[in-house]
């Protein structure tokens, strides 16, 4: 009995080892986008994240393709209006504008001598020495020379101004942020050459949710803090609030422009803003509303999914139910079911389980 005993025990070994084990199948972890909902006018204020950036940027280029000739600008460097900062090689183009000049100086030769045979064959007309077929005949030679000449002392100008495009000059004050060629480069026509950003002219880009956004305006004051510069505050002033949300978004642009800007501040930095908003003066004005796509419908009535948050940008969903009231411009009215500040799945809520794992898409 002793060799069953041992053949049983190796099979059941085996089964456990090799196929008792069944590999575990992935989960799928699907964004979602996500709003974090509060009582409208229970807070008169809220901090927005934003990005600073110059408020005039110019990319610079060539109206003319050519050789590099000189690169004056250095990434970094304050530069004023009108300074050069590039030029490429001119020589065929001063030559055309010498052979024009020499082209003016024959026409106005001719013009010259047209002139002058008018003004004889008219005196000798006048005298009756000549008939009038002649006179119209140098009339005609005066006017065509007269035109001629016109022609190319406009062709002349215009390979002068062609010589400006040669060169490439600063068009206002500002910080060369980018210098994209070489000496001795080829280069195209309109390849991008120097960017130039302005350095007291600083705004800041926000993305507001579409529960604020009809509470902002152009002009309305705000305060700024940048992360870097953790102990200065700078007033702010709305001056675009975006009609639409941003491409791949669902926040709408809002951008702030700092009144005066120091030097420490530079495009690129993350900076919290600060909008003021006005509570309502009755307290059954208090309104707890989520986005219109926040809320879905089963049998059990109305539902949302709020987010606990995880690391990495992860959280985990939990479907609650919830009464809800009016519907306004900004969403629906919570009655029951969920808390202040929560935050909600605002897209798909339809296609969610309860309990999963979803990445935080903003």
């Amino acid at each position: 009995m002793k060799p069953k005993h041992i053949l049983t025990i190796f099979c059941t070994v085996l089964f456990f080892s090799c196929g008792g084990e069944k590999p575990e199948k992935q989960e799928i972890i699907r964004p979602v986008r996500y709003q974090q909902v509060f009582l409208s006018g229970s807070e008169q204020s809220r901090i927005f994240s934003g990005v600073s950036r110059a408020g005039t940027e110019s990319t610079l280029s060539f109206r003319v393709g050519g050789i590099v000739e000189a690169v004056n600008a250095k990434i970094g460097e304050k530069v004023n209006k009108g300074m050069k900062l590039a030029s490429i090689d001119n020589s065929d183009a001063q030559l055309n504008y010498e052979k024009a000049l020499e082209t003016l100086r024959k026409a106005e030769i001719q013009k010259d001598n047209a002139r002058s045979n008018l003004d004889r064959v008219k005196e000798l007309y006048e005298n009756n020495n000549v008939s009038l077929s002649e006179y119209e005949v140098a009339k005609d030679r005066y006017a065509s020379a007269n035109s001629a000449y016109n022609t190319e002392k406009r062709n002349a100008d215009l390979k002068k101004r062609e010589l400006d495009y040669y060169a490439l000059d600063a068009p206002m004050d500002g910080i060369i942020s980018q210098v994209a060629i070489e000496k001795n480069e080829q280069i195209s026509p309109g390849q991008a050459v120097v960017t130039i950003t302005s350095q007291d002219d600083i705004e800041v880009s926000v993305g507001m949710p579409e529960a604020y956004i009809s509470r902002v305006k152009i002009g309305d004051k705000v305060s700024v803090k940048f992360s870097s510069l953790s102990d200065k505050i700078f007033d702010g002033t709305i001056s675009e609030v975006s009609f639409a949300t941003g491409l791949q978004s669902s926040v709408y642009p809002v951008i702030v422009t700092v009144e005066h800007p120091t030097s420490d501040i530079r495009p690129g930095m993350s900076a919290d803003v600060t909008f003021n908003f006005s509570a309502p003066n009755r307290a059954s004005e208090i309104k707890l509303i989520v986005p219109v796509g926040a809320v879905g419908e089963d049998i059990d009535g109305n539902f949302v999914f709020t987010l606990t948050e995880k690391e990495n940008g992860l959280a985990i969903t939990q479907k609650k139910k919830v009464t809800i009231g009016e519907l306004s411009q900004e969403g629906f009215e919570i009655i029951e079911g969920l808390q202040n500040g929560a935050l909600v799945a605002t897209a798909g809520v339809e296609s969610l389980r309860d309990g999963i794992t979803v990445k935080l898409l903003k």
